[in-house]
């Protein structure tokens, strides 16, 4: 019976391997077959390297031919792309800024990067100005034009928010908060009067969903971890507050793991405040409804985002939100040629249920459409319409805590934790970068956080 397995097994192994073979020939025939269809000439700009605009280049690299020449542009202010769902590990002191932060001209050979601001967009002629440098500008025209230029901070007309708080939507606002919470222990060491040293060693964030929850828990471990480095500091002194307008904290997710976030929150020391609102910020201070006033150095915004700016000088239509109002299939309706993703889109659920939430799920997986729906286009097809059910949402509560729903299945704990860094490494671009983050995390378990401030400009 043991020798019949035996010999039966190389067979049925190599019957699978000819068969992965066969299935990836016929891929590439299809592709080479499609491509013949495609005019030589046609040339894509996408505007923006975040999640939506780095799949759209990388669908469109593996389906358009792969003869050298460059049909596809990508468009960003910065030269790198940035893997915004690690920012709160860079605040925490648990990477280096640099490791997820990823060169764009290492993508694809097929993709051109094109660094500048984007200043003005005519989706009639489908071309777009930027600015390279101070003074001096250019224009780039397309024949398909996908715009991608995700969100910023949205305040909600708050006084004083914008000019009082920090924000975690760049690789500088997140060394900043790193910064600001070591310079605070430094600065509290120091300090002999009661009153100041409270407000130096107080943060705010604002803001009880994914990206609140996780900054918080970031810089509250970073505070209470590197205090024990100041003899005249102790944890009881260190104040974090968590300031959410609503019932709960991460309505994304069941009241059961919400639950558990804020009860490991506040078993490692932070306040969280439901049911209450920032009315304004000050110097030194930020107040909430009822005029309650918390003294404190540093407040993180973490209370939602809007689209970018610049789309509302165009004539296209908007959504209720700010974003365009596209079609099923992505597509702006009026200007052929022109697609509108991720956080400066509003892109309809099936059955008139409202739109999609500006998650970098939704954003990955609207790419990954429109690539395949700009080259249906090119091919004289129809494009596809949008349909995406979440696969579930994994947030950091602490230092070997998470909460996660993967697929319906709950996770908490340690077990979460370790998910959401399995599920993101995976997501980093390019080997070099997931070794980096690796070694940084291997480096925080060993040798812990350093309480050097970083250099910055």
């Amino acid at each position: 019976m043991g020798r019949t397995n035996t010999r039966r097994a190389p067979a049925a192994g190599a019957a699978i391997g000819g068969a992965v073979i066969a299935w990836r020939a016929w891929k590439k025939f299809e592709v080479a077959r499609r491509n013949r269809l495609l005019p030589r000439d046609c040339h894509v700009v996408i505007l923006g390297a975040g999640f939506a605009g780095l799949n759209t280049a990388r669908g469109l690299a593996r389906l358009l031919p792969g003869d050298g020449r460059k049909r596809i542009t990508l468009v960003d202010e910065k030269n790198f792309l940035l893997f915004t769902p690690m920012l709160t590990e860079v605040a925490g002191g648990e990477l280096d800024a640099r490791h997820i932060a990823a060169p764009p001209r290492q993508i694809s050979p097929h993709i051109a990067f094109e660094q500048g601001r984007v200043t003005n967009i005519d989706l009639a002629s489908r071309s777009v100005t930027l600015n390279v440098e101070p003074g001096v500008e250019r224009s780039i025209s397309a024949d398909h034009l996908v715009i991608a230029l995700g969100s910023v901070a949205n305040y909600h007309g708050i006084a004083g928010i914008p000019e009082h708080s920090l924000a975690m939507k760049t690789v500088a606002d997140a060394v900043e908060i790193r910064n600001r919470v070591l310079a605070a222990l430094e600065r509290a060491a120091a300090e002999n009067d009661p009153e100041r040293r409270r407000d130096i060693l107080t943060f705010v964030v604002a803001g009880g969903g994914f990206t609140g929850v996780e900054t918080m828990a970031a810089i509250n471990d970073l505070a209470r971890e590197s205090a024990k480095n100041y003899p005249s500091i102790a944890a009881g002194e260190i104040n974090t507050y968590l300031v959410e307008p609503g019932k709960r904290l991460l309505t994304e997710l069941n009241g059961k793991l919400a639950g558990f976030a804020q009860r490991k929150l506040e078993e490692h020391g932070v306040r969280v405040m439901l049911n209450t609102r920032l009315t304004r910020a000050g110097d030194g201070f930020v107040e909430l409804e009822g005029g309650r006033r918390i003294g404190t150095r540093l407040m993180i915004w973490a209370g939602g985002v809007k689209p970018n700016p610049l789309l509302e000088k165009l004539p296209c239509p908007k959504g209720k939100h700010g974003g365009i109002a596209v079609d099923a299939c992505c597509a702006v309706p009026g200007y052929a040629g022109v697609w509108a993703l991720g956080d400066c889109a509003e892109v309809p659920k099936p059955k008139g249920d409202g739109t999609y939430a500006p998650t970098a799920q939704n954003a990955t997986r609207e790419g990954e459409l429109v690539a395949r729906n700009v080259v249906a286009v090119l091919c004289g097809q129809a494009p596809r319409p949008f349909a995406f059910h979440t696969i579930g949402e994994l947030a950091l509560v602490g230092r070997h805590a998470g909460v996660g729903e993967i697929y319906g299945h709950q996770f908490s704990g340690l077990l979460a934790w370790a998910m959401w860094r399995a599920v993101y490494l995976s997501k980093i671009p390019g080997m070099g970068q997931r070794s980096r983050i690796l070694l940084d995390w291997i480096l925080d378990c060993v040798f812990g956080r350093s309480i050097a401030e970083l250099p910055v400009g």
